[in-house]
């Protein structure tokens, strides 16, 4: 593409020289310049009659640089004389005689030009015609025809081009074989071997043309940048040639290497330069050559091998996988169970030799601190570590549910749930035995979940029973005005437990004000159905043996225990038989009656949530104030007692055919247990 602009912009030229050449010639006197492009002819004075004496005339003709002039006579007549002393014509190219000419043939002193053509070198001709002062033989003169050829540039040294010559009109260039790029001289052609990178991690370097000679006039440079982390390694083959002197180290040809900060040569000769490795990624291989010479030059190959790295080690308590500590090579690291790793899972041999990241080490798994339990406390064997035991112990009246002992396993998680402590029921320290109507005085102690619900200053008005260490449960008669219908105030009463005597303070007792009343819905003043309630207290008790819960009977144990004449035992603080409030606690043993007999002695009807006590004969039962207080069995099996019944109602106290009427507590479980656990 550059060598057509260029032949194009020298026909423009061309052209352009042959427009302003055209029709420009000058005549000064007997003196013309001619620039005619197209040719012409030249005619002696008066032509073709003969020429006068005594006349000179000079033509000159001038060309652009890229032509020749070409000259011929079509006919010549001159007088002749000895060496042409008298009349001639001379022609010239710049000072130099090119021909002397007269006469009408060729002598030995003059010549004619007969058929020649005279060609100038360059681009210029002059024609000089002289005669004497006498013309007697009356010679006509000549007829001369010129004519413009292009010059053939290439012709003479290939036109001094360094490969190939091209000639066009009015000039002509110069041009190389393949691989080959011209210079500024426009003539010598250099091989196109500088700047050349090489990013592959394996390949070779040879001279050009190798192994044939190299070139001459190169400059070549060859940089082998490979990806950091690899150092690179030059070898030369055998048979490595270069131009040297004998005396001077390689001032002709020469080899150098540069490997990072290192420089290496100039070689030259027939001796393969060392192997040569960098201290980095990097290699820059420079050679040159001057004008001359024939040598083959040489031949070399380059690898790569991966920067390595400081050998590592797994961590204690850990494995590490990988082996090869080199450049974009990584290793992983676990731990053994029970440890984690702290720090990077993996490393990552980098390009200047180091290791990413940190080396990490591997942890015990910890599973975190427990929280304390209520009512009880928690021991470690060591610090909330991998295979650390947890155990929970619960305070003196309180038991375990749940499992007791807890692992931290490697996962970082403990084994199982979180225990909990729940008081111990049923299981009083004291025991008593005796009677409520016609009875005597419980133990003190014998009965420790026992509640009083009293008013200030009035007293007790009803009984209940302590569930867990902060419920009561209580006949919802007890709190409910027969008049509204609505609940009593919670502030209009307390609780106290651990009570034995009615009228004097105990040291035993517990005061504890009342944080919320739970009537069942379904209660009815009418029919006493449903006639149960709870209490929360607004703190938990401080249970011990003279204040403690009473369980309640399971609907298993209900099969069991709800039978016609089973024993139970009803207690508290209700009239006696002298018809006074009981100053000690009280307790009376009674047995469960059928249903259908109990309720051929009332007027209206004992439901289904309705259990009856009591002897046919009267004399024991259940009175007045006593409301609310449980029916309790002991349950053998697991020798504890439970609450099957709340004192609710009855025709007298220890009435003939009159029964006490008692709420089965199995029939409102679920609601109870809704209500203690906060969904009701």
């Amino acid at each position: 593409m550059a060598m057509s602009w260029l032949f194009s912009l020298r026909v423009l030229l061309l052209v352009s020289s042959l427009l302003l050449a055209d029709g420009m010639n000058k005549q000064d006197g007997n003196k013309m310049t001619i620039n005619e492009l197209y040719g012409g002819h030249i005619l002696s004075p008066g032509y073709p009659d003969p020429y006068a004496d005594d006349v000179s005339h000079f033509w000159n003709i001038t060309m652009p640089d890229s032509f020749h002039v070409q000259l011929y006579f079509s006919d010549f007549d001159v007088e002749s004389s000895y060496l042409c002393e008298y009349d001639y014509v001379k022609v010239m190219e710049g000072d130099k005689l090119v021909g002397l000419f007269c006469g009408t043939e060729d002598t030995d002193t003059e010549k004619v030009p007969g058929d020649r053509v005279i060609e100038s070198k360059g681009s210029q001709l002059s024609l000089e015609f002289t005669s004497d002062f006498s013309n007697v033989d009356r010679h006509r003169g000549f007829m001369a025809h010129y004519r413009v050829v292009d010059r053939d540039e290439c012709a003479v040294d290939n036109g001094g081009c360094h490969h190939f010559c091209h000639n066009y009109i009015s000039g002509y260039y110069c041009s190389c074989k393949a691989g080959y790029w011209i210079m500024k001289d426009r003539e010598t052609c250099k091989f196109g071997c500088s700047r050349q990178v090489l990013t592959e991690l394996s390949g070779t370097i040879t001279t050009p043309e190798y192994p044939r000679m190299y070139p001459i006039v190169l400059d070549c440079d060859w940089k082998i940048q490979v990806e950091p982390g690899y150092v690179v390694t030059l070898q030369f083959d055998e048979g490595f040639d270069i131009e040297q002197h004998p005396e001077v180290s390689c001032p002709y040809d020469n080899l150098k290497i540069q490997a990072g900060d290192e420089k290496y040569g100039p070689y030259c000769g027939k001796t393969v330069p060392p192997t040569i490795t960098s201290t980095d990624h990097k290699i820059h291989v420079f050679f040159h050559s001057d004008d001359s010479g024939e040598n083959k030059g040489f031949r070399a190959t380059y690898f790569t091998t991966a920067r390595p790295c400081e050998a590592l080690s797994a961590p204690v308590y850990g494995t590490m996988e990988g082996s090869n500590f080199t450049y974009s090579q990584r290793v992983s690291f676990t731990c053994g169970e029970g440890y984690y790793l702290d720090g990077p899972d993996s490393r990552l041999c980098q390009a200047d030799g180091t290791w990413s990241g940190v080396q990490p080490t591997c942890k015990l798994v910890n599973c975190g601190a427990l929280p304390n339990i209520s009512n009880g406390a928690i021991e470690v064997d060591g610090n909330f570590s991998y295979s650390d035991i947890a155990i929970y112990r619960c305070d003196e009246f309180y038991e375990m549910v749940g499992e007791g002992t807890r692992f931290c396993e490697a996962n970082g998680k403990w084994t199982g749930s979180e225990p909990s402590c729940k008081p111990i029921c049923g299981k009083p320290e004291f025991v008593t035995r005796g009677k409520l109507v016609g009875g005597r005085p419980a133990m003190r102690g014998a009965w420790p979940w026992m509640a009083m619900l009293y008013r200030t200053p009035r007293g007790p008005f009803c009984g209940g029973t302590l569930l867990g260490d902060q419920w009561v449960l209580t006949a919802a008669h007890c709190l409910v005005s027969p008049v509204t219908s609505d609940p009593i105030l919670k502030d209009s009463f307390s609780v106290k437990l651990g009570k034995h005597k009615a009228r004097d303070k105990d040291t035993t007792e517990q005061t504890v004000q009342v944080a919320q009343i739970v009537v069942h819905p379904a209660f009815n003043f009418t029919t006493f159905l449903a006639d149960i309630a709870l209490l929360k207290l607004e703190s938990p008790v401080r249970l011990n043996p003279y204040v403690s819960p009473i369980c309640l009977l399971s609907e298993d144990e209900a099969t069991s225990t709800l039978l016609p004449d089973r024993e139970g035992v009803v207690t508290g603080w209700g009239h006696t038989d002298q018809g006074f409030i009981a100053n000690e606690l009280r307790e009376v043993f009674l047995p469960l009656v059928d249903t259908n007999t109990c309720n051929k002695t009332y007027d209206w009807t004992v439901t289904s949530d309705m259990i009856c006590a009591g002897f046919q004969e009267g004399g024991k039962d259940a009175c007045r104030g006593d409301s609310g207080g449980p029916l309790a069995f002991f349950e053998r099996t697991e020798e504890k007692w439970v609450q099957g019944g709340v004192v609710s109602w009855g025709w007298g106290c220890g009435r003939k055919n009159r029964y006490g009427v008692y709420i089965n507590v199995i029939q409102y479980l679920p609601w109870i247990d809704e209500v203690m656990s906060g969904v009701a």
